[in-house]
């Protein structure tokens, strides 16, 4: 990609009334600049017309709950180096992520900055504007590496006890450094990740929201989303700016104890360019001994492009396919055919060689994939392939099959089944849940005589657990050892089993070769 040439001068006096001051963006482009600001648009995926408009040492509101200010952290937190690597990034955009970190981390606790440049296609003018920053060492390297292996070659010059990798195009906020530094000085195996606000790509205005309502999971695509933190996570935080757990981390923002960095195996370097190596990263946390948690009182603004502006060396299938077609062989274990069913061709796909990773992962006594499904991302959807049974449930003894009248809180009764509805057609998925349109049935109080209700699935087994195989021909409520039972009345209940016909049920369909995930 061609660099536009442009050389912005570095403030030396502060202008409180400058575009783009304290968050607020430039919205509208004169006509005059139309043309410079589409070349732009298409060189960076941003509108970098925009951001060459802006202070690179604006203000930012404090996008922190409020009770974050009184906050209290030790004196002696360990002192940490940060990662920056960059490709063709716009120089205002670099300059900007630098001024925030440098303006808003205590000296104290900022080792070095280390500044990556990953053999752009022409090089940005920098020498002069470095010589600002003294904790900044730039390095370039002398072919293109990716984002991977050029983080790999930066953590090699870091000395810190903490490292922290941050995007090339972000803003740290007030007070960003010290909440990351003290979870990771409580306990060196997690990996934290600050609230990501928003830098608008568009008019570069700061944008946020309320803190501790969502986390970074993903689907089986292998694509990074955000979700709102499950019910019964949200209801146990003692506090609005108390840490939330989260399966993977969005972006290539954190900070991770040296030593423990190093001791789960870094990062996969034959992971190319960019991309799903947050999620690779993420499972090597989670597997491998340690744990991921978004600190609200951390925050941290990211460009988010809206679209790629460059190609990178290779095709889909050698590039995307290659990553996350590794991910799935290395970490996923038999639920990288999820994976598969989305992607069948990708099964022949050259994916490099995997052998020392999986040695690497047997060596450190990394958990397979079914533990973080139980224990971590409990609320993954699966597909429709994870079903081991579908359809009507029968009694066949009575000619009744269950159904629900579709209300959460509803009692489970029996009708005849030859009614065709909705309301009958049950799943018995991999999890042991029988669920009905996205609900769960459950029987709480886990007693003899208990009736069965609708409820919200909370992913949590114990009331919602049930066991059932086309050769046991019962259905067994596992946290309280009873069975389904047809009753006296159309309304089911948990009763000892006996293996009575009254204790007889069938769905319509069986898939064998779909295992429970607690099996």
């Amino acid at each position: 990609m061609k660099q536009l040439p442009y050389r912005p001068v570095l403030p030396k006096i502060f202008n409180p009334h400058a575009p783009g001051q304290n968050g607020t963006g430039i919205a509208v482009i004169p006509h005059s600049h139309q043309k410079a600001h589409n070349d732009l648009l298409r060189n960076y995926g941003f509108n970098a017309w925009a951001s060459r408009q802006i202070p690179v040492n604006r203000l930012i509101p404090d996008s922190r709950p409020k009770s974050c200010r009184d906050e209290k952290y030790l004196v002696n937190l360990p002192p940490t180096s940060v990662i920056i690597v960059y490709y063709d990034e716009d120089l205002t955009t670099l300059l900007r992520t630098l001024h925030s970190v440098i303006d808003r981390t205590s000296p104290s606790l900022l080792r070095e900055v280390i500044l990556i440049d990953d053999h752009n296609g022409s090089r940005l003018h920098l020498e002069h504007y470095l010589s600002w920053f003294h904790k900044v060492r730039f390095y370039r390297n002398k072919q293109r590496l990716g984002l991977i292996r050029s983080r790999l070659l930066g953590f090699s010059y870091t000395k810190a006890p903490v490292v922290t990798f941050l995007d090339s195009h972000c803003e740290v906020n007030v007070g960003w450094l010290e909440p990351l530094l003290r979870r990771v000085n409580e306990d060196p195996t997690v990996v934290v990740t600050p609230e990501i606000d928003l830098i608008d790509a568009s008019s570069f205005r700061y944008l946020y929201g309320p803190s501790g309502l969502i986390r970074g999971v993903f689907d089986w695509n292998l694509k990074f989303k955000w979700k709102v933190i499950p019910r019964e996570e949200r209801l146990a935080r003692k506090s609005p700016i108390e840490s939330v757990r989260s399966p993977t981390m969005g972006g290539d923002i954190f900070a991770i104890d040296r030593k423990f960095f190093q001791s789960i195996g870094k990062y996969d370097s034959q992971v190319e360019t960019w991309e799903v190596e947050h999620l690779e990263i993420s499972f090597r946390i989670w597997l491998c001994g340690g744990k991921i948690e978004i600190i609200p009182c951390s925050h941290v603004g990211q460009v988010l492009r809206s679209f790629q502006p460059y190609q990178p060396p290779q095709s889909f299938d050698d590039y995307l396919g290659k990553n996350s077609q590794r991910i799935a062989e290395i970490w996923l274990d038999d639920y990288k055919e999820f994976y598969y069913q989305r992607y069948p061709h990708l099964r022949q796909n050259f994916l490099g060689d995997i052998t020392a990773e999986l040695r690497q992962r047997q060596k450190l006594g990394c958990k397979n994939f079914r533990w973080y499904l139980n224990n971590v991302f409990t609320d993954a959807v699966f597909p429709n392939e994870s079903v081991m049974a579908e359809g009507k449930i029968r009694n066949p003894a009575s000619a009744n099959c269950l159904m629900v009248a579709g209300k959460t809180n509803s009692y489970v009764r029996l009708i005849t089944c030859v009614h065709d509805t909705s309301s009958m057609i049950f799943r018995f998925t991999i999890r042991r849940e029988i669920e009905i349109n996205g609900k769960c049935l459950d029987a709480n109080r886990s007693k003899r005589g208990s009736k069965i209700q609708l409820v919200d699935c909370h992913r949590m087994r114990d009331s919602q657990e049930w066991k059932h195989k086309v050769s046991d021909i019962n259905i067994l409520h596992v946290k309280s050892g009873m069975c389904l039972d047809r009753g006296l009345s159309l309304t089911p209940v948990l009763m000892p089993c006996d293996h009575k016909r009254k204790q007889i049920w069938v769905f319509d369909k069986y898939y064998p070769n779909v295992k429970s995930k607690f099996q």
